[in-house]
Parts: structure tokens; C-alpha cells; sequence
């Protein structure tokens, strides 16, 4: 017997999503948010780590940050779901309404993960082309939507890697759509954006909105994403959720830091201010093209082998993300917005 002989079909060529952990000084490649938590907020979450319950299993549904959530976006808390990272309610997502009858829509470049777990799940892929100017390109999404029996369209908003954020009649012109298809914008940059199509939930049966705590509050290593949406869909998610799917601590940590939001914004502010004044210093180097960015990180284009000045940078001790892909990615890499002092030494990297 062979195990490759039990593997399902969907699996046969799915490669493993990768990160990989180049030795750096800097690091500058994943979107994280590049503050330390302030001091009094270590402490609170300290004090709750001192008197946390480890012992107990954590609440299944999340109540109280559900609640304190609901608080925040004046929306039902029973229209909140909150996911082990919005990872694992992509998968969720996917798993109840797509399958074999239906298709996933996205534009490319985007999110990786709304192919690979298509993929896991055997789900038909149509992924559209962004234009050149890295806008959707509404009408080929409509007729992918209106040809298929079922479907669902996910659209970063702003998108991962190019930043920007997709016009904004464009994305309603693919809610308002008649077709049967559920409408996912992916707000995981919102913070840094200040845009949002939560105000239209109520309106539309067939959005759902995904959020994180991951990149403008700082809590990449504890994964707490969570979605928003009508009840109908809420119910089908909550089918597929694993029980005890985010664990305690995460819970407690998220709602303290809902509680120190202004002091986060602050934070916030001074990632925006830093991405505009990157943004100028980058105009200022003859051989890169900067585009416009709506999150915490820059998309930019050399003239050189994108793959060479990554390892250039890398020398120097600051890792980024390099692109080199056929296409729109062509010789791109992306930066995240870090620390005045890290954007600093990393433009004297770029320009030696």
C-alpha cells in the first residue's frame, strides 16, 4: 500500500503554504504592526495572565468580546463570529457554502489563502486578472458570477499586496449583482484605510464582512480574526466551527486591547504618518516605481531583478517581500511600514 493511494484528489497538488525565516535584523515582510505593546497595557495583560484559568476550556462562542465587538460597530453581536485568525474563517466559509456545484471568485494579486483552501475543499477557482492599474475588473467578475450556479467572491479591501483599495462602485456593482453568490470584503487593513462596507450589512443578506486583531492591534503571534455578517450565514458558519476554536487567553488579551483602543490609535496614526512620509522617500529613488498604499505596507517596482535587490536588503540585515512573478508582480516587492528609524536605515539600504 501506498499513502499517496488514500491522499483525497483535492490534496494531489496543493503545496503547502510556506513562510520562510530568513535570518534578519529588521523585519519588514509579513504587515505586522511594528510597535511593542505600550507598557500599561503589558501590564494589564499581565495581570490577567497571573489570574487566568488555564485549567478551564475557553467560552466556545466568545461572548464577551463578541459583545464588546457589537459595542464597537453597533451591529448584533449574534452576528459576530470570532475565528482562530480570519484563516480559519475563510476555510469555514468555503466549507459551507462552496463545494464541487460551486465557484470562488477572487482578482489576482491577492490573499493566497482564498485559493488554497478552494482548492482543499474542491471548490471551482476563477481568479480575474486586476487591470493594470491594479483596480478590479468588475464586468469579467459578473459574468464569472452570473455563469456559475453558486458562488463566492472574496475581495480585499484594501488588497493584499497591492495596498490599494478597489473603486469603490466597482465592489457595489458586484454586491448589487443577481446572481446567487455571497460577497466577502476582507477589511484586514481597515484601521489604516478608514474604509469600510459594514454600514451596508444591513442592506445586503449576502455580505459578510472580515476583520482582525492582527495587524493594527498587534496580535499576529495569538490569531483573533472575526466576521460579521447576517444571521442566515452566521447559522451556516456556526455549523462548521470548530467548538473551542479560539482559545481563552486570546479572548481576554482581544478585549483588553478594545479597551485601550485610543491608546492603539495613537499607534495607528503614527504607522499612517510613517507610511506617507515612506512613500515620499521612496518617490525620491530614480529606479522604483511606488504605488499607492491604503494599509500599513508598501507595494514598489525596480528597475532591477526583484530578486537580487531582496537579497541585497537582505545583506544589509532588513527582509521585505520580493515578487518576481510574470505580470503585474513583475520585479515588486513589498515593505511594511515599520519604525521611523527602521524606514530609515531601509531607504539607506535601498539607495547604497
Amino acid at each position: 500500500m501506498k499513502i499517496e493511494q488514500l491522499i483525497r484528489p483535492e490534496l494531489t497538488n496543493l503545496k503547502p503554504y510556506k513562510v520562510y525565516d530568513f535570518p534578519h535584523k529588521i523585519k519588514m515582510d509579513a504587515n505586522e504592526n511594528p510597535y511593542e505593546m505600550p507598557q500599561n497595557i503589558r501590564e494589564a495583560i499581565a495581570d490577567e495572565i497571573f489570574r487566568h484559568s488555564f485549567n478551564r476550556y475557553p467560552d466556545p462562542i466568545a461572548t464577551d468580546l463578541r459583545k464588546a465587538l457589537a459595542s464597537e460597530f453597533d451591529v448584533d453581536p449574534d452576528l459576530i463570529v470570532i475565528g482562530n485568525g480570519s484563516d480559519e474563517l475563510i476555510n469555514y466559509l468555503i466549507s459551507a457554502f462552496a463545494g464541487i456545484d460551486a465557484k470562488v471568485i477572487f482578482p489576482i494579486p491577492t490573499f493566497s489563502i482564498y485559493g488554497i483552501c478552494s482548492e482543499l475543499w474542491g471548490t471551482n477557482i476563477s481568479a480575474i486578472p486586476l487591470s493594470e492599474n491594479f483596480d478590479i475588473q468588475t464586468e469579467k467578475i459578473i459574468s464569472e458570477m452570473k455563469s456559475a450556479k453558486k458562488s463566492i467572491v472574496f475581495i480585499g479591501y484594501p488588497n493584499n499586496p497591492t495596498g490599494n483599495c478597489f473603486s469603490y462602485q466597482s465592489i457595489m456593482d458586484i454586491i448589487n449583482c443577481n446572481a446567487n453568490s455571497i460577497i466577502v470584503i476582507d477589511e484586514a487593513y481597515a484601521e489604516f484605510s478608514g474604509k469600510s462596507f459594514l454600514p451596508l450589512l444591513n442592506e445586503h443578506e449576502n455580505l459578510v464582512i472580515f476583520r482582525t486583531f492582527s495587524k493594527a492591534y498587534g496580535l499576529a503571534g495569538l490569531r483573533v480574526g472575526y466576521m460579521i455578517a447576517g444571521k442566515e450565514i452566521i447559522n451556516q458558519i456556526l455549523k462548521v466551527k470548530m467548538v473551542f476554536n479560539i482559545n481563552s487567553l486570546s479572548q481576554k488579551i482581544a478585549l483588553i486591547l478594545l479597551r485601550y483602543k485610543n491608546q492603539m490609535s495613537d499607534l495607528i496614526q503614527r504607522i499612517i504618518k510613517e507610511r506617507e512620509r515612506l512613500s515620499n522617500m521612496l518617490d525620491n529613488i530614480s529606479w522604483i516605481k511606488r504605488y499607492h498604499s491604503d494599509a500599513n505596507f508598501i507595494l514598489f517596482r525596480t528597475e532591477y531583478d526583484s530578486e537580487n535587490v531582496f537579497d541585497k536588503l537582505l545583506s544589509k540585515g532588513i527582509l521585505v517581500r520580493a515578487f518576481n512573478e510574470k505580470g503585474l508582480l513583475k520585479n515588486c516587492l513589498r515593505v511594511t511600514v515599520g519604525k521611523p528609524e527602521e524606514n530609515d536605515l531601509f531607504i539607506s539600504a535601498l539607495e547604497s
